[in-house]
């Protein structure tokens, strides 16, 4: 599949377990940047925790590669169910779930973000399912103001381990036809 970005043009790949350096090294990137900004909800990429979170991905869900010109600018992962953050809705067959949506710092600013979740969106709503879900650490006011600009709906917080707060969003999906 491909898309159209202002970055040019965009080849999605599902990323296999072959493909675990090239994800992670978008995701440590973001964190980096993130970091600088005074954000830490990506530390975890730099832990045993994340390295197991992101095989754990890899082997039990869709995680995807967006490459430019053969090199990958973003990944984001795309589940069937969440009930470790959504609790008893992340297991209702309703949603897909949206996570570790990042881009490489030299296709920034160039609308990748906002084509790969359009993407997301689509695929879930390809499934015939209602919603589309996704969480943003609640302190990051910007990211929730991006998701909400994009039609996603607050719905709440979860608490996850070790203390931190996210803010839960869900976006009604039309029916395909």
């Amino acid at each position: 599949m491909r898309l159209d970005a202002d970055a040019g043009r965009l080849t999605v790949v599902r990323a296999a377990s072959a493909d675990y350096d090239s994800v992670m090294a978008i995701l440590r990137e973001a964190a980096d940047w993130l970091s600088a900004r005074g954000i830490h909800q990506w530390y975890h990429w730099y832990m045993d925790a994340g390295e197991w979170v992101l095989r754990e991905r890899l082997e039990h869900h869709e995680v995807y590669m967006f490459r430019r010109e053969n090199s990958p600018v973003g990944t984001l992962t795309i589940q069937w169910s969440d009930p470790e953050v959504w609790g008893e809705r992340g297991i209702d067959g309703q949603a897909g779930y949206i996570h570790g949506m990042a881009i490489a710092r030299s296709a920034a600013g160039m609308r990748v973000g906002e084509r790969m979740l359009e993407w997301a969106i689509a695929t879930i709503a390809a499934r015939d399912l209602p919603f589309a879900r996704l969480d943003a650490m609640a302190s990051n006011a910007p990211l929730c103001r991006y998701y909400e600009q994009r039609g996603f709906v607050p719905l709440g917080t979860a608490l996850l381990p070790g203390n931190f707060t996210t803010r839960l969003f869900e976006r009604e999906l039309l029916p395909s036809s």
